[in-house]
This record gives structure tokens, sequence and C-alpha cells, in this order.
């Protein structure tokens, strides 16, 4: 397993891809949309004074898992937002956890100590 620590700054996106990439090794559209849609509502809207990222990558199997002293959500509570019939009725915002759940194979979460603990597994064959 790699960590890497990030300020609380959406700056720091670029950084933490480049991690992410240098374990992956390609990339890959759903793995960038679940890092960049977790890392920016951590930075918008927690609170945070850190945000640490753990990776592993194994037999196809990344896990990814975020960690922020910030205010305490537990993102798998979020109901299903309502979707829309037709691109032309469909709203800026509001689907990107809706999607990373669609997109990952597993997510936990905890909250222990005073911090989120967000576990993302995604099979990348």
């Amino acid at each position: 397993m790699k960590s890497i620590s990030l300020e609380p700054e959406l700056n720091e996106l670029y950084t933490l891809n480049e991690f992410v990439l240098s374990e992956l090794g390609e990339e890959n559209i759903q793995v960038n949309f679940i890092v960049e849609e977790i890392f920016v509502n951590i930075v918008n809207y927690s609170k945070t004074k850190f945000i640490k990222v753990n990776i592993e990558f194994d037999n196809a199997l990344l896990t990814i898992e975020f960690i922020d002293n910030g205010v305490e959500f537990n993102p798998l509570l979020k109901e299903k937002p309502e979707l829309p019939e037709n691109i032309e009725d469909a709203q800026i915002g509001g689907l990107g956890i809706f999607l990373t759940k669609e997109f990952a194979d597993e997510i936990t979460y905890n909250h222990v100590n005073g911090e989120n603990h967000l576990k993302i597994m995604k099979n990348v064959e």
C-alpha cells in the first residue's frame, strides 16, 4: 500500500491524479472520475485540515481510501437523485456521488476517532 498526504486545496488534485496513475499504470476514465469527485467534495465541503489517500493495486483490484478530519459525512447514505428524462433536462451537479457508487465495485465508510474513512474498490481489468 502507498500513501500520500495532501493539503485540502483543489490544486492538489493534479498531485493526486499523478499518484494514482503511477500505481495504476494507465488512464481509467471511471477511476479518474471517482478520484476527482471524492477529492473535490472533501476540499469543498468537509472543512478538513488534511487529506490522506491510501492506494493499493493487486490482481486488477484497485483500492483507494480517502481519510480526512472534516465534517462527518457518509456518502453511502445520500439518496439516489432523480435522474432527468433526457440530456436537455439535466442539471449541472448532484450526480457525482451517485455515479461514484455506480462505477465502484464496493464502497465502505467509517467514522473513526474524528476521521472520515471512505474506501473504494474498483476492478480495473
